[in-house]
């Protein structure tokens, strides 16, 4: 498929993703009634023996020049504004920890110390924390115990509003990641179920479900990687869904790869899948076992997705350089799997320069892992469509071919081969069935009189009689030069007396209509019934006899020489 054929389908699929990521953003669009305070500098902060003032809490790492530890105690204190605004909360995004709240020393949030005590696994989480009505002007503590070993490299700073206004702003902030995420799962979950109607009849649709399965499994990853989805539906598993999603990216790409390119027999991607395949195995195991934590072994995941990063530029290559052909619909899956792989690349990157406390641009960090989703989206609904259409251009020359191999080129009704393969399914039937045999008189006649032209213009304008008489109901065929046959399956509603006399008559008007010579042919029909055995062969030969008898009575009265 050349660039032009390939562009519509690419543009189709681009207009159904800008149509839903701009319905969402319509929907969640949200404009603050009351002032909304970003709470970042004029902390004082306590972390063990350890005491900081006026911290501000994007540039934590210049205030404290040691790595957070697990089982740190941090302490941290602000004055909260002075206002009158309704419904006041505090929005926070805390990392690894517990969190308790107070307010003039009174406790007015808590969270995670149970499994803080059971050392159990605490991931991050977004806190809407109700302030009381009589807050204004007082302080406001933090206190926390870090559950893992450099949970906080530097701080998100709450956020201080009306309820609505802070969750509103929120959702605006991550519109990209909420959008990209809703059309993620919405594609994947509807392709995967047209996928699966379909993958029990045709093998190279799995490719397909399976890259359905993975943006479902993608919008799981950004709706808890950004800690969306505890905003909409409160869950203390969020970070787990996390870095079970995120995991499992990889072995998808392998898997995905593998079917796509047909890597079947390949002992080298086999074994290299295998094992990238198995590290998250290992890790789940050592999480949900041993209670040796996920984010402890991220760095396995960062490793085995660089692998799969390598191996995946490396059949790149080798497909953009021809050095191994593939099908249209396997390069464009294979263009939206490397996007998404650069995406991914670039995120790492970036996620390291955080670590380090390179300042990067957040925004543009969402930008480039929601273009690198949704361009592997695109590219499988593209695929979908260059399926869909390449199956229905297959249906439409297999139908083709087989109207060739049963049609006569002729009249266009059925030929022999379709009238013998009825025959054979009619030995299986029990009902009583009637079979017409017909032979033109006269054609031979006409033939040498009048010309070929002449002959199977007589031919035609029969086959059309006969269509008429009968109908699409019954069968009929043209099963040699002059002779045709008629099925038909439920013989006892029919008068088939009345039905050639009907066709008699039609070819009488014909007659009287078009003079150079006269139209007739004979006939003969024979019941199921009437054959001891009920085999169709034997009643198309008694039909076949009357059908010859006929025609010799006709012959003589017409004055032809028969040829039998």
């Amino acid at each position: 498929m050349n660039d032009k054929k390939r562009l519509p389908y690419l543009l189709s699929s681009i207009a159904i993703f800008a149509a839903a990521v701009i319905c969402t953003m319509i929907a969640l669009q949200s404009v603050p009634k009351y002032s909304i305070t970003p709470l970042n500098s004029q902390w004082d902060m306590s972390i063990n023996d350890v005491d900081l003032t006026n911290v501000s809490l994007s540039h934590f790492y210049k205030y404290y020049n040691q790595k957070t530890r697990k089982h740190d105690h941090l302490i941290m204190k602000h004055a909260l504004p002075v206002s009158d605004i309704p419904n006041p909360v505090i929005l926070f995004r805390s990392k690894y920890s517990t969190l308790k709240v107070y307010v003039d020393g009174k406790p007015i949030y808590d969270f995670g110390m149970d499994y803080y005590q059971k050392d159990r696994f605490l991931g991050k989480m977004v806190h809407v924390i109700t302030l009381p009505p009589d807050y204004s002007g007082k302080e406001l503590v933090f206190e926390m115990y870090l559950s893992e070993d450099n949970g906080y490299g530097n701080f998100e700073a709450p956020i201080f509003g009306s309820h609505p206004d802070v969750t509103g702003v929120y959702v605006q902030d991550n519109i990209i990641i909420i959008a990209t995420g809703l059309f993620m799962f919405v594609f994947g979950l509807t392709f995967l179920c047209i996928g699966l109607i379909f993958t029990s009849y045709v093998s190279e649709i799995k490719s397909l479900v399976l890259g359905s399965l993975f943006c479902m499994n993608l919008s799981a990853w950004l709706l808890t990687y950004y800690s969306i989805l505890s905003l909409f539906v409160y869950t203390e598993l969020e970070t787990q869904i996390e870095y079970f999603t995120m995991y499992v990216t990889v072995p998808y790409c392998f898997i995905l790869l593998y079917y796509i390119g047909n890597f079947k027999g390949n002992r080298l991607y086999t074994g290299i899948m295998l094992v990238c395949c198995g590290v998250p195995l290992v890790q789940f195991a050592l999480h949900y076992i041993f209670n040796i934590h996920m984010r402890v072994t991220l760095p396995f995941y960062h490793l085995s997705g660089l692998v799969g990063f390598g191996v995946l530029l490396f059949y790149a290559l080798m497909i953009i350089r021809k050095k191994i052909i593939v099908p249209e619909n396997t390069r464009i899956q294979m263009t939206g799997l490397f996007s998404f792989a650069i995406g991914q690349l670039i995120h790492l990157i970036i996620y390291v320069l955080d670590k380090f406390h390179i300042p990067t641009y957040q925004l543009a960090n969402k930008a480039i892992i929601s273009l690198a989703c949704l361009m592997f989206a695109v590219c499988q609904l593209s695929t979908y469509l260059v399926y869909i259409t390449a199956s229905y251009a297959k249906k439409q020359e297999n139908a083709s071919l087989s109207h060739l191999a049963y049609a006569d080129g002729l009249t266009n009704l059925p030929n022999r081969s379709k009238a013998d393969k009825l025959m054979a399914e009619l030995n299986e039937a029990t009902d009583d069935y009637c079979i017409l045999s017909i032979d033109l008189n006269g054609l031979k006649m006409v033939n040498d009189k009048y010309g070929h032209p002449s002959g199977d213009k007589y031919i035609k304008d029969f086959a059309k009689v006969l269509n008429n008489t009968f109908g699409e109901e019954e069968f009929c065929a043209r099963i040699g030069g002059d002779e045709f046959i008629v099925i038909i399956r439920d013989a006892g509603s029919k008068d088939i007396n009345t039905l050639i006399g009907r066709m008699n008559s039609a070819l009488n008007v014909m007659n009287a209509l078009y003079t150079e010579y006269k139209r007739s042919v004979s006939v003969g029909f024979a019941f199921r019934h009437e054959a001891p055995d009920g085999n169709s062969h034997n009643v198309y030969l008694l039909a076949d006899q009357r059908m010859y008898e006929n025609k010799r009575r006709m012959h003589d009265e017409m004055g032809i020489t028969p040829r039998l």
